[in-house]
């Protein structure tokens, strides 16, 4: 038998089969030969964006040398959907510069990344495929490659911590009058000169006043008597003392008193009166004598280092030592001020009568916000008070009106307090390297808890959780829950306000404990919103 000249060997049919295949065939219809996956599976939101890789693994002899596959990642949600950049991929024997799946197969990974938007909690994330060869194009069937979207880290809150600035009202404060008598060097006799008489008139009218002020009560008179440091430690306390007993006899006899009722107390040499006068005097090279009393501590090493410095020792007999040389009369006395009631009374109609920590004092007890607005911007405006112009930034941003804010901050001093504002304000615009910036900057309880949410915010959640440890807050629970802690969350997080009750089922949700999962989710849903969330939540799929 004659053998045909058209029977091919196996490697030539194999090789004609293969020029007989179509890229539609060979890629199309084999699309679920390449391995696709998608890392996470389940989408998750972190600092605003839904980031994926997705893993395509080509096999051999899959990719049509003549053909091009454009793969266009679109995130599919309710309302809508977004589109990623397409990645071009081409056979070996395109002519372009796109990416070359060669006939030995190749694995090819691709980050995506999608600007999140309410609704994207029930989504997907699909592949849409188009294969072009010649002048044809087929559009393959999407494929789906994760399902739903975990926006947890949206529990927290971000309105920001901020504290109240106190009022400095005191219903009860404690007053110090003090006039003195003079005394010449070395001497315990009480001149009677105009000087003198005044100061123990002075000290008689105020006793009088106290007195006759059912607001004030005297808790203390007494005598304070003193000497220029000069002449030695014993001579000194010796004429501290004669001063002292000559400062009794002159206010006995002034007073027409008997004084049994005076404390007195000698001091004997004055050395911190001396750095105080010397501190606040013109004397040339003061700062010497100043350097003397931070070094020694001995006072007789002072007197005699002093002594040396005898080109400025002149300057301080005449105008330093002179005004050391007196005892003191001292009235305390407490004083009330008005209660609450009597406030509130006041301020019908006699407010200009009140103080800055008065009005101040108003505002904070104050119940209605728009009463709060008022006595801040009283004390403001009258007394250009900070601390109402603070408060009243305050206020602004619990009705998250952030340039009034910003406008009353720039009327305070950037203190601490007003420093975490300024990062609370940034931190509602999403600026948040200027809000580190300021709550670092601030250093308080607040900024650090501030922090904690902001770290949460921007996805860093063992560094959150580090920040808010010990605050006891929800946004502490959140970011354990986050950081991979959901068992000490639920040691913060209990089911009882609606909030706190989600949170707690987030928690026992990735325990596995449905059982938590279903008696917080009651309590939580009681909010229509919380309802309306969980309804959608990836977190609670396995226990509807």
């Amino acid at each position: 038998m004659k053998t045909s000249g058209l029977l091919l060997t196996g490697a030539a049919l194999l090789a004609l089969i293969a020029s007989c295949a179509t890229p539609k065939k060979q890629m199309a219809d084999n699309l679920d030969e390449v391995g696709i996956t998608c890392n996470p599976e389940v989408l998750v939101v972190k600092s605003g964006k839904i980031d994926a890789t997705i893993t395509m693994s080509f096999p051999a002899d899959y990719f049509y040398d003549r053909a091009t596959l454009v793969v266009t990642p679109v995130l599919v949600y309710e309302g809508g959907q977004r589109t990623g950049e397409p990645t071009i991929y081409q056979g070996e024997k395109v002519k372009a510069n796109y990416i070359t799946i060669p006939k030995s197969g190749k694995l090819v990974r691709k980050c995506v990344s999608f600007d999140y938007a309410p609704g994207m909690e029930l989504c997907h994330l699909e592949l849409r495929c188009v294969l072009a060869y010649g002048e044809k194009k087929i559009n393959i069937p999407a494929i789906k490659v994760a399902d739903g979207c975990n926006s947890t880290y949206l529990l927290a809150v971000g309105s920001g911590e901020m504290d109240l600035k106190p009022d400095g009202f005191q219903l009860v404060t404690e007053h110090t009058t003090e006039t003195s008598i003079m005394f010449d060097v070395n001497s315990a006799y009480v001149k009677n000169n105009a000087s003198n008489n005044t100061a123990i008139s002075l000290y008689k009218s105020y006793i009088k006043e106290l007195e006759q002020d059912e607001r004030y009560r005297i808790t203390g008179t007494e005598i304070v008597a003193y000497a220029s440091p000069e002449g030695g430690v014993e001579l000194n306390q010796n004429l501290s003392e004669r001063r002292a007993d000559a400062a009794v006899k002159t206010w006995k006899k002034s007073a027409g008193v008997e004084a049994d009722t005076i404390a007195i107390r000698s001091m004997g040499q004055d050395w911190d009166g001396f750095q105080e006068a010397m501190a606040n005097s013109d004397i040339e090279d003061k700062d010497l004598i100043l350097r003397v009393l931070s070094m020694y501590s001995d006072p007789a090493v002072r007197e005699s280092e002093i002594r040396n410095l005898s080109f400025i020792y002149d300057d301080i007999k005449k105008e330093v030592f002179p005004g050391l040389r007196r005892a003191t009369f001292v009235v305390s006395a407490e004083h009330t001020g008005y209660s609450d009631e009597e406030l509130l009374e006041l301020a019908q109609n006699q407010l200009a009568l009140l103080s800055e920590p008065e009005v101040l004092h108003l505002a904070s007890i104050t119940e209605t916000l728009e009463g709060k607005k008022f006595y801040n911007r009283l004390a403001a405006e009258r007394f250009k008070s900070t601390t109402g112009y603070y408060n009243l930034a305050r206020i602004a941003l619990l009705e998250d009106k952030k340039e009034v804010a910003a406008s009353y901050l720039d009327r305070c001093p950037s203190d601490k307090d007003a420093l975490n504002l300024r990062g609370i304000i940034e931190m509602r615009y999403r600026n948040y390297d200027k809000a580190r910036k300021f709550f670092e900057e601030a250093g308080t309880p607040a900024a650090r808890k501030n922090l904690g949410t902001l770290s949460i915010l921007e996805g860093d959640y063992q560094t959150a959780a580090g920040l808010l440890e010990g605050s006891g807050s929800l946004n502490e629970a959140l970011a354990l829950i986050l950081a991979g802690n959901p068992e000490k969350a639920l040691s913060i997080a209990t089911c009882g306000t609606p909030r706190d009750s989600y949170i707690a089922a987030v928690a026992a949700a990735r325990m596995g404990d449905a059982e938590r999962v279903q008696s917080c989710l009651a309590e939580a849903c009681k909010d229509a919103d919380y309802a309306k969330r969980a309804a959608k939540d990836v977190e609670f799929v396995d226990f509807r």
